[in-house]
């Protein structure tokens, strides 16, 4: 176990001893977030056309908004005080919401949003691929993880706009095996995305290696 590991689960134990397990919406005990207030997260109905031009993706797909306030602080539970257990109701929405939205994509491989190793190291965890697990199990698809390397330890994407987005992951992904995804459809499962910035790019690096199609799919839409 890693010093970072360890540290986050002492920190984790400590936290459930002084605030105990308790549902975001309704605190309710012994869950984070409790079937009632996760059927109350209202789903997009239909696939909404993406705001942001799209060169590289060909769709992205978002389960809810990144407004409400579940939604919002499950994510961030999630990715900073690393609460594990919110990733399963996160990846029921995403199952919902593409049972809903009934695509149909010829055995697709559901590849997580990489981190860069400081953050992975820094958190221990990866929010995509924790989401990610439950959905491929579901459906049966085959999930990859290690295919796309971010290889540059590049700066948050929140606070950045559209041009700064780009640049700032200009050549940061690198795809290992290229065998592996050549003439593949890929679903990439992200938490939150706002602009696309970073399907772009990755999906930019699957399609220069062999990729055949290559779609967003992410919890909410910032």
């Amino acid at each position: 176990m890693n010093m970072n590991l360890l540290i986050n689960n002492i920190a984790n134990e400590l936290l459930s001893l002084l605030f105990p397990i308790e549902c975001l919406g309704c605190n309710k005990e012994n869950t984070y977030l409790c079937n009632d207030c996760l059927c109350s997260i209202k789903l997009h109905q239909t696939v909404e056309l993406f705001e942001h031009p799209l060169k590289y993706v060909d769709a992205i797909w978002t389960a809810t908004d990144y407004k409400n306030q579940f939604i919002q602080s499950a994510i961030h539970n999630l990715k900073f005080r690393y609460i594990k257990e919110l990733a399963e109701p996160l990846s029921r929405l995403l199952i919902n919401y593409f049972q809903q939205i009934k695509i149909v994509i010829n055995d697709p491989i559901i590849i997580p949003v990489p981190l860069n190793n400081k953050r992975l190291l820094e958190r221990s965890l990866n929010q995509s691929e924790l989401i990610g697990k439950p959905l491929a199990e579901y459906f049966g698809f085959k999930m990859m993880t290690g295919i796309v390397e971010r290889r540059l330890n590049t700066l948050h994407q929140v606070g950045l706009n559209k041009k700064q987005r780009l640049t700032n992951l200009q050549n940061a992904f690198k795809i290992i095996n290229p065998d592996s995804i050549k003439n593949k459809n890929i679903i990439l499962i992200d938490d939150v995305v706002t602009t696309g910035s970073t399907l772009e790019e990755i999906a930019k690096s699957l399609k220069e290696n062999g990729a055949s199609k290559v779609y967003g799919l992410a919890v909410a839409k910032d």
